[in-house]
C-alpha cells in the first residue's frame, strides 16, 4: 500500500511538471498532435501505478521522452512550415468569398447541420452574411463578415476615444495586487486614500476590489451577508479627482 502511494506520487509529480513544461498553448489547444501527447501522457502516467511490475524508472524516462518530442517537435514547427503543416495541418476554408466550399466540406468532414451550428454559434444565423469561414486546426470555427453587415464602430462614425486600461483585481480578500495597480497607473498611498474617503476601513476590510477599463474602481467590502453591493469610486485621473487631490495639496501647504 505506502508503494503504491509513494509510485502514484511520483509520477503524479512528473506528469505535473511535464503538462507545465508544455506552455499554456499545450493546455488549451486540441489539435490532433496535442491530444495525442496527452494521450500517451495519460497512458505512460497510469501504467507504472497499476501495474508495479513495471520498472518506476521506466515510466518516468518514457514520460521526459515525450516531453521531449514535443519540445522537438515544437522548435522543428518554428524552422520548417513543411513540417508544421505536417504536425498541425492547415486551415480549411469553408466559405469563400460569401461562396460555400463543398469539396473543402467534405473533405473536412462538415455537413450544412454542422455550419449553420457553427454560424449560430457565432452569433451569425444567415451565411449570406458570411465572407469567409474558417475552419481551424484546433476544431474551432472562426469567420469574417462581409464589410456591410460588420458592426460599427467609433471609427466608421469618426468619434474620439479615450484610452482604455485593461480591466483587473486590485485586491482580493485583503490582499493587495501591486502589479495590476503599477499597470493602471495607481499606487498605494492613492489606493487607501480612497478607501477611506469611501469609509470602507481598510484594505483588510475589503473582499474585492477591481479597476474597470476607465479605471473607475469597484468596492465590495467584507460582509455576513450573502449579497454584497459594490461601492464605486471616480476614475481616478478624472478631473473631480483631480481636483480633490489639489484642494487636499493646497490644505497641507496652508497648515505649514
Amino acid at each position: 500500500m505506502i508503494i503504491t502511494f509513494v509510485r502514484t506520487m511520483i509520477v503524479y509529480i512528473a506528469a505535473l511538471f511535464t503538462i507545465r513544461c508544455m506552455g499554456k498553448t499545450g493546455l488549451s489547444s486540441t489539435d490532433p498532435f496535442q491530444i495525442t501527447i496527452m494521450l500517451l501522457i495519460a497512458e505512460l502516467a497510469a501504467m507504472p501505478v497499476s501495474s508495479p511490475e513495471i520498472s518506476l524508472l521506466n515510466g518516468l524516462a518514457a514520460i521526459f521522452m515525450i516531453l521531449f518530442l514535443y519540445a522537438l517537435s515544437g522548435f522543428l514547427s518554428c524552422k520548417s512550415e513543411i513540417f508544421k503543416k505536417f504536425i498541425n495541418g492547415r486551415p480549411s476554408i469553408l466559405i469563400d468569398d460569401g461562396a460555400i466550399n463543398f469539396r473543402e466540406m467534405k473533405r473536412s468532414n462538415v455537413t450544412l447541420t454542422d455550419l449553420m451550428e457553427m454560424l449560430r454559434i457565432q452569433d451569425c444565423p444567415s451565411v449570406a452574411d458570411v465572407a469567409y469561414a474558417y475552419l481551424e486546426t484546433n476544431g474551432e470555427f472562426s469567420l469574417i463578415l462581409k464589410p456591410e453587415k460588420k458592426p460599427v464602430t467609433r471609427e466608421d462614425l469618426r468619434l474620439s476615444s479615450e484610452k482604455e486600461y485593461m480591466p483587473c483585481i486590485i485586491i482580493s480578500d485583503g490582499h493587495i495586487y501591486r502589479k495590476n495597480m503599477e499597470r493602471i497607473g495607481l499606487n498605494e498611498k492613492k489606493l487607501k486614500k480612497e478607501i477611506s474617503s469611501l469609509s470602507l476601513g481598510t484594505v483588510q476590510d475589503i473582499f474585492l476590489c477591481f479597476s474597470t477599463e476607465h479605471r473607475s474602481l469597484y468596492f465590495y467590502p467584507k460582509s455576513d451577508s450573502s449579497h454584497i453591493d459594490p461601492v464605486i469610486s471616480l476614475p481616478f485621473g478624472s478631473e473631480d479627482n483631480k481636483k480633490a487631490d489639489n484642494n487636499d495639496t493646497g490644505a497641507a501647504e496652508n497648515g505649514k
